[in-house]
C-alpha cells in the first residue's frame, strides 16, 4: 500500500464558520474523516477515489487547499513546500488499510489523532466504526467459508493481494500495473492461469478493469474487478462497505466459474454419451449389413 496521511488547520475567513479544514491524501482517509466528524469539518480529498494515487499530478488548487489546510504520498513534500503553511498538524498514516484488522488500526490512528488535534471526544463513534469493520468481517467470512473458498487458486493485482488472502483465496501469482509488464511477464501470467487451473483473475478498478479479463479468457478463469478506495462505486462510502462490495464481487466470481465449470462437465459427459451411441449405433448398423449379406448369400444357395 502507499503511504497515507492528513493534515488539520485551523479556518481562515475564507472558510465555513468554526470548521476545521482537513485535507486528505486519499479517501480511504477522507472516508474515515468524514464518518468521524459527520459534516463537523470542510474535508478535502486531493485523489479521487477513481484515480491511483501514484498517477496523480498536482494542480494549483490543491496548493491552495494545503495553504489553508501534507508527507504521505511521494508528491506531497513538493506541494506542502509550495503552499508554505506551518500552522496544521501533519498526519502519517503507513501500512495496509484493505483487510479488516488492517481498517481498524487506521481507524484508531485517525480517530486518536482528530481527538487531539480537534480537543473532541471521538471514543463513541470510533467503537460504532469498529463494530461495523467487525459485523463485516464476520459476515464475509461465513460467506467464505460456506463457499468453500480455502485452497481456490486465483490470479491478482498486486495491491488486492492482502484482502483476497485474508478470505482464504490461494493467490498462485500477482501482477503490478500492466503498463510496467513485459510481453514475458503476461505469458508468464497466462501460463501459471493454465497451469494451476484458476478460478479467478482479478483486476484493480484504480489501474485497470480490462488487463485480467484476456487472461482469464485463455485460462477458463471468471474475471473480477474489485476497488482499492472508498467511494469509487456506489455503495462504498466506507471501508466496510468497500469490504463488502469487493467480497461480493469475488463470491459472485467463484459461484459463476463454479457453474461454467459443472455446465462443461455436463456438456462433456453429454459429448460422451453421444459418442457412445454414435459408436453402437455404427456397430449396429455394420451387424445389420453384414446378416443381410448372410442371409443374401443363404438365399442364393437354396
Amino acid at each position: 500500500m502507499l503511504a497515507m496521511g492528513f493534515c488539520v488547520a485551523s479556518t481562515e475567513a475564507e472558510g465555513p464558520a468554526d470548521k476545521p479544514i482537513i485535507v486528505c491524501t486519499t479517501n480511504v482517509l477522507g472516508s474515515i474523516v468524514e464518518e468521524f466528524l459527520q459534516g463537523g469539518a470542510e474535508v478535502v480529498v486531493l485523489v479521487r477515489p477513481s484515480l491511483c494515487p501514484a498517477d496523480y499530478d498536482m494542480k494549483p488548487s490543491d496548493i491552495y487547499a494545503v495553504y489553508h489546510s501534507m508527507p504521505g504520498e511521494f508528491w506531497l513534500q513538493g506541494l506542502i513546500e509550495a503552499a508554505g503553511n506551518e500552522n496544521l498538524t501533519l498526519v502519517k498514516v503507513p501500512g495496509d488499510y484493505n483487510t479488516p484488522e488492517g481498517a481498524k488500526r487506521c481507524l484508531r490512528l485517525v480517530g486518536g489523532n482528530l481527538s487531539r488535534a480537534l480537543s473532541i471526544d471521538l471514543e463513541g463513534k470510533a467503537n460504532e466504526m469498529l463494530a461495523d469493520i467487525d459485523a463485516a468481517a464476520n459476515e464475509m467470512s461465513g460467506e467464505a467459508q460456506a463457499l468453500g473458498v480455502v485452497g481456490t487458486k486465483v490470479i491478482c493485482m498486486k495491491w488486492l493481494e492482502p484482502f483476497v488472502k485474508w478470505l482464504g483465496f490461494e493467490v498462485v501469482a500477482t501482477f503490478n500495473p500492466p503498463e510496467t509488464l513485459s510481453a514475458a511477464d503476461v505469458a508468464a501470467l497466462v501460463e501459471t492461469a493454465q497451469r494451476e487451473g484458476v478460478a479467478l483473475v482479478i483486476d484493480n478498478l484504480q489501474i485497470s478493469v480490462e488487463f485480467g479479463s484476456g487472461i482469464a479468457s485463455q485460462a477458463g478463469a471468471e474475471h473480477v474487478v474489485m476497488t482499492n478506495f472508498p467511494g469509487a462505486v456506489p455503495g462504498t462510502e466506507n471501508l466496510a462497505q468497500m469490504f463488502r462490495y469487493n467480497a461480493r464481487q469475488l463470491f459472485e466470481g467463484l459461484r459463476s466459474w463454479r457453474s461454467a465449470r459443472a455446465l462443461r462437465a455436463e456438456i462433456r459427459n453429454l459429448e460422451d454419451q453421444l459418442a457412445l451411441y454414435q459408436m453402437a449405433a455404427s456397430v449396429a448398423a455394420i451387424a445389420a449389413i453384414a446378416e443381410a449379406a448372410w442371409i443374401l448369400v443363404e438365399r442364393k444357395r437354396q
